[in-house]
């Protein structure tokens, strides 16, 4: 018997070249379908029209729709976590903490953005059990590039700073969802600070005198 979570998988990777391009087409295409109209109103024939391949190649690598839907929300979150964490790395020991995560939720933020169709995509799955897993993968991610900065693992135990670290991406996540859903860009400016002021603010718990002492 399938799982849910089986059938937002794919059905096989594509290991030649070519077979990668169909994908990555594939994914294109629903990234600007995405942009175009509703998720409810795309079908897995709009998306191989869109695609220029045969309907027949969608299904060859994805079971369904939400399939599809899945594999693109990867690739988004995988692209823009890559991108945060290479911000991470270059700011570990030239920028203090607080200024390092400003850093990257303005990355975050602007990867998410630039995402054609992407905040339609994200708005629609995240409330949904099924794509949990997905979420969760790219909040693993983001929790362990933060626990490797050098000043949070000196005041946080070591057993402890990936739960810290896993509990504050979990904290902004609903803040990050609003900021990209509104249309006021100045509203979206006032969340993304305010994304700051509570992540900086859970932080400085530990930052502060004894915080190495919290169990």
């Amino acid at each position: 018997m399938s799982t849910k979570r089986d059938q937002l998988s794919p059905r096989k990777k594509p290991s030649q070249e070519r077979s990668r391009d169909r994908v990555e087409r594939i994914l294109d295409a629903t990234a600007a379908l995405l942009s175009e109209i509703p998720v409810d109103k795309i079908t897995t024939a709009a998306i191989a029209e869109k695609a220029g391949v045969p309907i027949g190649s969608v299904y060859q690598y994805f079971p369904n729709k939400l399939a599809v839907l899945a594999q693109l929300a990867r690739r988004v979150m995988e692209k823009v976590d890559l991108t945060t964490a290479s911000l991470i790395a270059e700011d570990f020991g030239v920028l203090p903490w607080d200024q390092a995560i400003d850093r990257a939720i303005d990355a975050t933020m602007q990867g998410y953005a630039a995402q054609p169709g992407y905040i339609q995509l994200l708005l629609s799955i995240r409330p949904t059990p099924e794509f949990g897993a997905i979420t969760d993968e790219s909040n693993e991610r983001v929790a362990g590039m933060l626990a490797l900065h050098p000043a949070l693992q000196a005041v946080i135990p070591a057993e402890r700073i990936q739960l810290v670290m896993r509990s504050a991406i979990r904290a902004v996540n609903s803040l990050q969802d609003w900021a990209l859903s509104v249309d006021d860009p100045e509203l979206a400016d006032e969340i993304i600070g305010e994304m700051k002021t509570l992540l900086k603010g859970y932080l400085a718990v530990y930052m502060g005198t004894g915080g190495s002492d919290r169990t």
